[in-house]
């Protein structure tokens, strides 16, 4: 388990007084190494990798000067858990720092040994979050300098990001590398050299500590490992996969995620992961609910006869919590309130230690009301709920008060107001849970058929992942033929023929017993809950009704290709967009060979007010298109004006490629960028060179705009209220967690893949694709349905059958039954309480959250005012 602890046993003293001391008697001394072996019919391989060593590079002074911290060393040091206890101190005095500089692409991006050719692609945004940090906790009392090559955030709203900590929380960004870090003299201090972009002159500055953001390296050792598996790694012993099966090695049955693959952030870790899970249950044609053991769950205490005995555990969760409150006076507080039997600190709530405690403590004291004082019942409720059915208690009865989210976190800077706070929160959860009661579970049959919205390569790739399981999936089509974007892609940036996969992959969905598609169909109504959906749509030339009976459903419309109005766009027949371009090469690639100059504009409607986003594949697409002119026409000049150019991963080696075979790369700033005039059959491009600090033109034959992409507006909207579902600012669909459920929507039952999720590669979208149905396999294995308690009731005898929940009902559940008053089918019921809240006569209450439990919550809110 992650949270065990691990003895170094070379420089523990006395390691049979650990034995001794040690309770549960979990240290063995001496223990043989011994060899297992096991049968298996499929393997993933999620082994990660290490931190690049910086100590191995000279000029930046790691291991040399104490004040030189990894990018891994300073999270360390700002955590709760840390030697510090989440202090900000600097290693050589313990002084505050007054100045932090970071330094990105710390042994990466560079050919020099013993660096890393390859961008590490997640430290550009760990970096951004460990300024912000620092500025939430100590506000303008610190200063947090970025020094960057590009700044490559480039996934979902990370841009916006970006842009957060440059105006909102003040984090200076300096676009350069620098040379040296070098001891102050006469202090701890550090002088940082670096040439300035923007006059180009070498300047110094101090700095009390520096945070060098490493990249990501596989170990050596997995080099043996690959040879024992028969799988085939690169030359950086990442696992070699395909643009067309991302989490799949060279052999089958053997699949690989995360950092392993190649360098990634958690949220796409996450996704593989998901993605590596699927293809491995689907090698081993697993689609049924395994028998598997008891799970040890006792049965149910029956709690109804007695008195309240409510215990109330407040989570350190450390400096999110305990930094700001007191968390002793706060248990101390909450054992002071009427019906509290129990009151403790947990350090870590949702760490198993902490659980365990909990499920320990509610038998031992024979609680049956429990209150969670920490974060939000949004991502941690379910946890709690399972922990005290564990302890033999209806998951019901516990109520979680948000001292973290709406309180610590937004209170950071007032004590003493968030302490008040805080007792409110935990009195008000107190007053409530008193009045909770044991709720009933309805359980129906699963509906194991799938409907996918969407036939481009991420729909078809679902659906295709659970069709071959022997899951019926229907996917539906709102145009007259499946494939979408990916479908006017000819080559990847690899070389791989898209054309022909695109090709492969339709005629395999097409011809697939398990799935029937209805191209030319839209979505009209849609009811019912997870398991059991009802999803009306009109298909084919007449437009047909019909209705689909499913248990999940797998969004994969897409996305639209941006055409912004600039640059002459759809006004010169010079002026094309990438994937313009890319179709060009291959369907007329005689055009191409009779051009001597080609401009391309990065970031054409992207990245500005209009449309914040960054599209993410724009720079790739390219690099790909720059290459494969030459390959056709090695004489033309080709000139690439960016803002920042965001290769990823091992896209960077194309980018470096691209550069050593002459391709010429200009840096434009926002405030100034190129102009776009006709100039006869081609186009003039004037713009400004930063470093000769004055304006060039270009002529050209073709101008290359990387549009990249936007949501389908009006299809993603109609969708969006019809399934009740959220999207982001920028109208893509909204995961329901970008780490925990990157693929999962909010609404339960419901999955998101592709470019409706966010710009991203054709590789990329097949792999949360893979997830998506890894996803809805794991509600699809089950052979029931658990509704959930939470629903609402009608009181037949208050009832006077006015119609007003019929008409307040999102959903339309509410009906007038034979005897005369509303009824409210449990099976439809998704627990939202307008219902309630709208019946005049108060005859419909919505179950955990009745009108007693809400009224004794605001007393709870009043009682320090009273």
């Amino acid at each position: 388990t992650p949270y065990a602890y691990s003895i170094d046993i070379e420089k523990c003293t006395d390691p049979e007084g650990l034995v001794k001391v040690c309770r549960a008697g979990a240290i063995v001394l001496g223990e043989a190494e011994k060899t297992s072996e096991y049968d298996v019919g499929s393997i993933v391989l999620a082994t990660g990798a290490r931190t690049f060593d910086p100590a191995l590079l000279e000029g930046y002074g790691y291991s040399v000067c104490s004040n030189v911290v990894t990018a891994l060393d300073y999270e360390t040091i700002l955590s709760a858990s840390g030697p510090t206890a989440g202090r900000l101190i600097r290693p050589s005095d313990g002084k505050q720092p007054r100045r932090i500089a970071w330094i990105q692409c710390v042994g990466s991006r560079s050919v020099k040994e013993p660096c890393l050719p390859y961008c590490s692609s997640a430290c550009c945004m760990f970096a951004l979050k460990e300024a912000m940090v620092t500025k939430e906790r100590y506000q303008n009392d610190i200063e947090t300098v970025i020094f960057y090559m590009d700044m490559r955030t480039s996934g979902k709203d990370y841009e916006q990001y970006l842009q957060r900590a440059v105006d909102e929380y003040g984090v200076r960004l300096v676009r350069s590398r620098p040379h040296t870090v070098e001891p102050a003299p006469g202090s701890d201090d550090l002088a940082i050299s670096y040439l300035s972009a923007g006059d180009a002159m070498i300047r110094k500055e101090l700095f009390d500590m520096v945070v060098l953001s490493t990249g990501f390296v596989v170990p050596e050792e997995f080099g043996d490992l690959a040879e024992k598996l028969g799988i085939e790694i690169d030359e950086h012993r990442f696992v070699k996969t395909g643009s067309f099966n991302p989490v799949a090695s060279s052999r089958p049955g053997i699949y690989v995620c995360g950092l392993l693959e190649s360098p990634k952030d958690i949220p796409e870790t996450m996704v593989q992961a998901s993605a590596a899970a699927c293809m491995a249950s689907g090698f081993l044609e697993m689609n049924e609910e395994p028998a598997g053991e008891e799970n040890g769950v006792p049965p149910e205490r029956d709690v109804t006869q007695e008195p309240p005995r409510v215990g109330v555990f407040v989570c350190e969760c450390g400096n999110n919590i305990e930094g700001v409150i007191d968390v002793t006076g706060l248990v101390r507080y909450a054992s002071s309130l009427p019906q509290v039997k129990e009151s403790r600190t947990v350090g870590r709530g949702c760490s198993m230690e902490s659980l365990e405690l909990i499920r320990k403590t509610i038998v031992d004291k024979k609680l049956n009301r429990v209150v969670i004082g920490g974060c939000s019942p949004r991502t941690h409720e379910t946890l709690f709920q399972d922990t005290i059915r564990k302890a033999g208690l209806n998951k019901y009865l516990v109520e979680m008060a948000n001292v973290r989210d709406q309180n610590t976190w937004v209170h950071q800077g007032s004590p003493l107001a968030a302490m008040d706070k805080a007792r409110d929160l935990i009195r008000m959860a107190v007053f409530s849970v008193a009045l909770a009661h044991p709720l009933i579970e309805h359980v129906l049959p699963m509906n194991r058929n799938i409907l996918v919205v969407g036939g481009g390569v991420a729909g078809m790739n679902s659906a295709l992942s659970l069709a071959d399981q022997g899951f019926r999936v229907y996917l539906v089509e709102r145009s007259a033929q499946l494939g979408g974007i990916a479908g006017q892609i000819r080559k990847t940036l690899e070389g791989e023929d898209v054309k022909k996969y695109m090709a492969d992959l339709i005629e395999r969905t097409m011809h697939h017993a398990n799935i029937q598609v209805l191209t030319r169909a839209m979505i009209v109504d849609h009811s019912g809950m997870p398991g059991l959906f009802k999803t009306g749509l009109q298909a084919g030339p007449q437009m047909f009704y019909r209705q689909i009976t499913h248990g999940v459903t797998i969004l994969a419309t897409g996305a639209a290709p941006l055409r912004p109005a600039e640059y002459l766009l759809d006004e010169h027949e010079a002026v094309v967009t990438q994937l313009d371009l890319d179709r060009l090469l291959e369907d007329s690639p005689e055009k191409a060979k009779e051009w001597k100059s080609v401009v391309m504009i990065q970031c054409a409607g992207s990245r500005s007010p209009d449309n914040p986003t960054c599209s993410r594949v724009c720079c790739q697409s390219a690099i790909k298109n720059a290459l494969r002119l030459l390959e056709s026409n090695p004489d033309v000049q080709i000139h690439v004006l960016f803002r920042d150019m965001r290769t990823y991963g091992f896209q960077e080696n194309y980018y470096r490629e691209a550069r050593e075979k002459g391709v010429l790369f200009f840096r434009y700033d926002e405030q100034e960028k190129p102009e776009v005039k006709a100039d006869g059959a081609g186009v003039r491009v004037t713009f400004t060179d930063p470093v000769l600090g004055r304006k060039l033109a270009v002529a050209a034959d073709c101008l290359a705009l990387s549009t990249g992409m936007v949501p389908d507006e009006e299809g993603a909207e109609d969708l969006a209220m019809i399934f009740r579902l959220p999207r982001n600012s920028a109208g893509f669909f909204q995961e329901d967690h970008i780490k925990l459920r990157p693929v999962d929507l909010p609404v339960p039952g419901f999955f998101v893949a592709g470019t409706a999720h966010s710009p991203k590669t054709i590789r990329e979208s097949i792999a949360q694709a893979q997830a998506a149905a890894g996803r809805a396999q794991t509600m699809l294995a089950r052979n029931t349905i658990n509704l959930g308690g939470s629903i609402a009731r009608v009181d037949g005898k208050k009832c006077a059958a006015c119609l007003i929940c019929v008409r307040a009902c999102p959903f339309g559940v509410p009906f007038i039954n034979a005897d005369g008053y509303s009824e409210i089918d449990p099976a439809k019921c998704h627990g939202c309480g307008v219902c309630a809240a709208a019946c005049p006569a108060k005859a419909i209450q919505l179950m955990q959250y009745e009108d007693d439990q809400i009224s004794a919550k605001l007393d709870g809110l009043l009682e320090r005012i009273r």
